[in-house]
């Protein structure tokens, strides 16, 4: 745990991570390094010990959250696991703009 902060009961931290889900939920679209820094940080964790944790490199991590480099499936895997999520697909929503070679409003 980061030396930050004082540890939390065993209540504070059921409550941090309903809140954790609650909001990653409202965005599911959300990138998956903004996911994994979010998970790390409302787990106080430093990135040392979130790649510990999730057993990758802190280099890794390191590179992952500052969107230097993208996660294999593997290691996405490995670092949305804490929190008992897996990376998956978003369908975007669909835009108004009418296909090619058609006229608006005809």
């Amino acid at each position: 745990m980061d030396k930050r902060f004082n540890p939390l009961t065993a209540a504070e931290q059921v409550q941090v991570r309903r809140a954790l889900a609650a909001e990653l939920a409202a965005d599911p679209a959300m990138p998956i390094p903004a996911v994994i820094r979010t998970i790390r940080n409302a787990l106080r964790l430093t990135i040392a010990e979130y790649a510990k944790l999730c057993a990758v490199s802190p280099r890794t991590l390191q590179d992952i959250e500052r969107e230097v480099s993208s996660p294999t499936l593997v290691t996405a895997e490995k670092l949305l696991r804490p929190m008992g999520m897996a990376p998956g697909a978003v369908a975007r929503p669909r835009s108004r703009v009418p296909p090619r070679g058609t006229i608006a409003g005809t």
